[in-house]
């Protein structure tokens, strides 16, 4: 985002960068105030498509909240109570696994339940309720009487200088 204003000098650099910033951050805080899932929007794209790869699987219950869920060529254990799966896709990524899904849909539950709350629409508007605050012109800064800043000296070795080829 910033290669646009990486010709600019610092003080226009830096403002076009807090102004685009500001715009982005108010452009998400509208968006998402007119979601009405629980799970953001991409998230839940992705947890209906696990559902939909979850089709062919089977689940038998060990226990209230323990699963063995196989399709014939591969087998796992989900344990819903610590949300977890023997193949630690839901441990790494902190959304269930089409493992997990099917063992949740078996145990007549919802998905969005067991979505870490890092992924879930409040956390996202917690994150973006902050604004970034519009700053006055150039023309209305203090002046102070202080010296303008300089430039360090660029040291320039003697001699011709080395080839960069490869």
């Amino acid at each position: 985002m910033i290669l646009e204003a990486r010709d600019k000098p610092i003080l226009a650099m830096l403002e076009w960068i807090r102004v685009r910033l500001m715009t982005k951050q108010y452009k998400k805080m509208k968006g998402i105030a007119k979601y009405t899932r629980k799970v953001c929007p991409n998230l839940q794209d992705k947890l209906e498509k696990l559902k939909h790869e979850s089709i062919p699987f089977s689940a038998t219950p060990a226990g209230s909240f323990m699963y063995k869920v196989d399709n014939g060529c591969e087998r796992h254990v989900v344990d819903l109570a610590r949300k977890a799966c023997s193949c630690r896709i839901w441990d790494l990524t902190r959304l269930p696994c089409k493992h997990g899904i099917f063992a949740i849909v078996k145990n007549l539950e919802k998905v969005e339940n067991y979505v870490h709350p890092c992924y879930l629409k409040e956390t996202f508007v917690e994150t973006y309720k902050e604004i970034i605050q519009p700053m006055s012109g150039q023309s209305e800064w203090v002046e102070i009487n202080q010296p303008a800043p300089v430039a360090p000296h660029a040291y320039k070795p003697p001699g011709k200088p080395p080839k960069q080829r490869k």
